[in-house]
């Protein structure tokens, strides 16, 4: 059985304040020169768990806060986590969209190699999944674990509409896993039938 991975979160990041000094000028009568302080206003310490916790359930809000509050949005959780990832693995387009517009690296791995359009091939996330492709997002991308492809994830869960974006953006059909597996083995192997009979129509 091919199945899908569980998600966690974690992390932290320090605000810091920046002060400057530039000297008065002395006037002609002994005036007595001042010194003026200028603090750069420090951007409040985002809470790494709630933002990821937040790309993971959908919280747009959270995040667009801790984006305009400067998270670095490269930053893993524990289990080594972007929030595009965990946005992708329950299809949150809105903050996937978010999260692009502002940065994030489309094809990121995890480690064992799996990238967002992965996690997102897994569930019925046809929105998610075009937002990831149309932002340059390798279908064909392999992970390290069993060599499997986002449309072998789509396929081991039977989620058709995911494999049929995934196929009109040239998804080979053709790849096996490391136990020489292919889409098609994999929905047959999890009695999705709809998804074999599109699967063995799609194979030349």
């Amino acid at each position: 059985m091919k199945g899908t991975m569980k998600l966690l979160w974690c992390l932290a990041v320090i605000g810091v304040s920046v002060s400057c000094q530039t000297p008065g000028k002395q006037s002609k009568s002994n005036e007595q020169s001042e010194a003026v302080t200028v603090e750069k206003e420090a951007k409040p310490a985002v809470n790494m768990p709630v933002y990821f916790d937040a790309a993971l359930n959908g919280g747009i809000e959270v995040v667009q806060k801790a984006i305009e509050d400067g998270v670095d949005i490269e930053s893993r959780n524990e289990n080594g986590y972007t929030a595009l990832m965990l946005a992708g693995y329950n299809g949150h387009s809105h903050i996937i969209k978010l999260l692009i517009e502002n940065g994030a690296v489309i094809d990121a791995v995890d480690g064992l190699n799996r990238t967002a359009l992965m996690f997102a091939s897994t569930g019925p996330f046809a929105p998610a999944v075009e937002v990831l492709i149309n932002a340059g997002a390798d279908v064909n991308a392999i992970d390290s674990h069993e060599n499997w492809t986002p449309v072998m994830f789509a396929a081991g869960e039977g989620q058709l509409e995911v494999i049929k974006l995934l196929v009109a953006n040239g998804a080979d059909l053709s790849k096996v896993d490391t136990d020489g597996e292919s889409a098609l083995d994999f929905a047959n192997a999890n009695g999705h039938s709809e998804t074999a009979k599109y699967l063995q129509s799609k194979i030349k």
